[in-house]
């Protein structure tokens, strides 16, 4: 159905990164009320486009007037509208819980830091109703430069981080680009699905280099092991406030782009052909395990929960190098579910620095009795990481699990089952210091801000909600927009 509502879902952040940066310079406190009732109306636009989808099918925009594939196509499907929501979502919570932390990290920066949200929100959502190869890469460049400059805004060592990831990001998004080139000589499109129809019949080496490229590329910005290196200290040095926004949705919409053009484009048997899955497979099993083993043994509350995120972007991406329809479910649940999980537990790992000045997993024992909903909240979010039924954490992986065990691949259901006990470590490591340590500290702190510690608390409501609503979440959403796979 031709519809402008994807241009709208994209332009409406884009035009409030403009005005937050006009107005935000003359108006003390206009930036931060700009972006948060920006991200409101993003997160409501997307809910509309959703519904919209659900009752009329898939949305077309096509600009310029040019009918695609010579012109531009927005597309959005059940499962890009589900990415759209799970964006305006988690970025107006995160966001809107965080103001005070802004105004405590950076004073005087706050139209600049609200400006780069939205912008990094217009790319993300630009990369989710895009039906062309190339301006996924110019979206994915938008959010890329705002981050850059996010992760920069924090204290001492945040520049030098911001440099390697904005090195190694563009040698990510080269690589991309450099893969978009070789599939444009072998088919003669951008358009995903014009590709998608002549993908088939064209020069089967320039096909496999270019899916190689864009694995490498998209492999980086999503941080899949081995090509997550820039990741640690980028969210670890970042200022809190933009971590809580970027952990949750920059590498799982990168993981999502990665399945639209590998699923979308390519299709399963031709991956199957090149070797791509495999590679996909085995990146990701190392994931699990490395990103697990590497969490557990952190004495950095965010640092920890950096590997963490290396870790369950391996199950996403062993997901889909399975190419059935079990792992393709796990791998999409499991990026609406962690986006979710992470968003509850950097924000309240903010609350435990802002408020505690605890930034160390052994300090964490000052919030015991006296944070108790913080303490909540982690454990809700914590809980789900190890996979802990009904929360959503569990159903994303007990998808992809039993998606390896239809294929057969014995080794990497070893490699969920390694993840998870590491994941059990390093839960366990920080649940003990919440609730079983000696409490330290000053006594008469307590909870941090109304709005800080409510955002923990409706994204953990979010997370039990996804589980217990899972079912119809696959049914729905999940299922019918899934390319053909395997069974």
């Amino acid at each position: 159905m031709i519809s402008n509502l994807p241009i709208i879902l994209y332009l409406v952040p884009f035009m409030g990164a403009l005005i937050v940066a006009a107005a935000g310079w003359y108006v003390r406190g206009a930036a931060r009320t700009i972006a948060v009732g920006t991200l409101a109306l993003t997160a409501a636009v997307g809910v509309v486009v959703l519904m919209r989808v659900l009752a009329e099918g898939t949305l077309h925009t096509h600009l310029g007037g040019w009918l695609p594939p010579i012109g531009i196509e927005l597309v959005v499907d059940q499962l890009s509208g589900l990415m759209a929501v799970i964006i305006g979502f988690v970025g107006l919570i995160t966001v809107a819980g965080s103001i005070g932390q802004v105004r405590a990290e950076l004073p005087g920066r706050e139209t600049l830091y609200y400006s780069c949200i939205l912008l990094v929100t217009a790319g993300l959502l630009g990369i989710v109703v895009t039906g062309d190869l190339f301006n996924l890469f110019v979206h994915l460049e938008v959010a890329s430069l705002a981050a850059y400059a996010l992760v920069a805004a924090g204290g001492r060592g945040a520049p030098r981080a911001a440099m390697a990831y904005l090195i190694i990001g563009s040698v990510g998004a080269s690589l991309y680009l450099l893969g978009v080139g070789f599939l444009y000589a072998a088919t003669g499109t951008l358009n995903m699905a014009d590709a998608a129809r002549l993908v088939g019949a064209a020069e089967p080496r320039l096909v496999l280099v270019g899916t190689l490229l864009i694995i490498a590329g998209l492999g980086t910005k999503m941080a899949l092991f081995p090509l997550h290196t820039w990741m640690p200290a980028a969210y670890q040095l970042a200022p809190a406030a933009a971590a809580s926004f970027m952990a949750p949705l920059f590498t799982k919409i990168s993981a999502y782009a990665l399945i639209r053009v590998l699923f979308w484009v390519h299709g399963e048997e031709l991956l199957r052909v090149n070797a791509a899955l495999e590679i996909l497979a085995w990146a990701g099993a190392a994931a699990i395990v490395v990103g697990g083993a590497l969490a557990f043994v952190q004495t950095d509350l965010r640092r920890m929960l950096v590997y963490s995120s290396i870790g369950q972007v391996g199950i996403v991406a062993l997901g889909m190098g399975m190419a059935n329809q079990a792992g393709m479910t796990g791998a999409v649940l499991h990026i609406a579910s962690d986006a979710l999980m992470k968003g509850v537990l950097f924000l309240a790992a903010g609350v435990a620095l802002l408020r505690f000045g605890v930034s160390r997993v052994d300090d964490l024992n000052r919030l015991r009795g006296r944070a108790p909903w913080t303490s909540a909240t982690i454990a809700v979010a914590g809980l789900s990481l190890v996979g802990v039924p009904p929360l959503s954490g569990f159903f994303g992986k007990w998808y992809v699990l039993s998606g390896t065990i239809q294929e057969g691949r014995w080794v990497f259901a070893a490699a969920i089952v390694l993840g998870s006990l590491a994941t059990i470590g390093y839960v366990f490591r920080i649940l003990e210091r919440l609730y079983f340590a000696e409490p330290a500290g000053d006594g008469h702190l307590r909870e941090g801000s109304l709005l800080h510690v409510g955002a923990c608390v409706v994204l953990a409501v979010a997370v039990v909600i996804l589980g217990l609503g899972n079912e119809s979440v696959v049914t729905f959403l999940v299922i019918p927009a899934l390319p053909p796979v395997g069974p």
